[in-house]
């Protein structure tokens, strides 16, 4: 299956390394990610990209986008840009500040997709490392805060369902929103994405109790086609499953396990 298909914007797997704050998904794009986070994205210094509404620094030879621009960068195809390869900045003085061996860190991590050393610059004070291959395919992100993560997926799963209701319903009937998850929640399922979490959108069912979304524990990937090439084999061999129920009653998500 390849990085182009539609299956993909459906199905949200997640391989953590919680120890080194890393998180590698498929299913996510950099749109709903920016548009998750606890805090808006401001400056961002570009080490792979095909964005045209940019600045350089002269200092590093790289580009970088500006809080102004943030908004034309989220609702760009980033998916057409190939690779998209970013880490986000507190000062834009600080650039000029970047020794040799710090931006060869950078060029590195662009080009490796993991760090020399710590994926975190101090001059920079980033909260993010953003290193992707067909943006929503795969995406590794490093978070300077653990908890970040589980609070933007708190959010992404209710956002996507709002999006896929737009397709399906018909034009002027409203779609139909979610709340975020439930930290509670989110604190059983993200030790799980471990050994690699599979959120399956594809196949979330109305029940008498509410909308149901089957959750599988399927192995640790690094390759997103070897998921989706074996997807039924791999939810048929789950060692865990469960399901994250959006219950109608108490109007908010739980986390059922058979």
């Amino acid at each position: 299956m390849s990085g182009g298909s539609d299956q993909r914007k459906d199905i949200i797997y997640i391989n953590g390394d919680r120890r080194n704050h890393c998180f590698l998904t498929s299913g996510i794009t950099f749109r709903e990610f920016a548009s998750n986070i606890p805090s808006p994205l401001h400056n961002l210094l570009l080490l792979k990209h095909d964005f045209e509404w940019t600045d350089i620094n002269y200092h590093t030879l790289l580009e970088f986008v500006e809080e102004e621009n943030i908004p034309n960068l989220i609702s760009a195809d980033v998916e057409q840009f190939g690779e998209f390869c970013w880490v986000d900045f507190h000062d834009i003085h600080d650039l000029d500040e970047l020794d040799p061996m710090e931006i060869a860190e950078l060029l590195y991590l662009a080009h490796k997709k993991e760090p020399i050393g710590k994926p975190f610059f101090p001059l920079l004070k980033n909260k993010y490392v953003y290193l992707s291959h067909d943006d929503g395919w795969y995406n590794k992100i490093y978070y300077r805060r653990l908890p970040d993560f589980a609070a933007a997926l708190s959010k992404i799963v209710p956002y996507k369902l709002g999006l896929f209701g737009k397709r399906k319903f018909m034009l002027f009937q409203k779609t139909k929103m979610y709340p975020a998850i439930a930290r509670e929640v989110m604190e059983q399922l993200i030790p799980l994405t471990e050994d690699g979490l599979l959120i399956d959108l594809v196949h979330k069912e109305e029940s008498k109790r509410g909308l149901e979304i089957p959750v599988y524990v399927v192995g640790s990937y690094e390759n997103m086609d070897e998921i989706f090439e074996n997807i039924v084999q791999l939810r048929e061999e789950a060692v865990e499953q469960g399901v994250l129920l959006f219950d109608k009653k108490d109007q908010e998500w739980k986390w059922m396990t058979d």
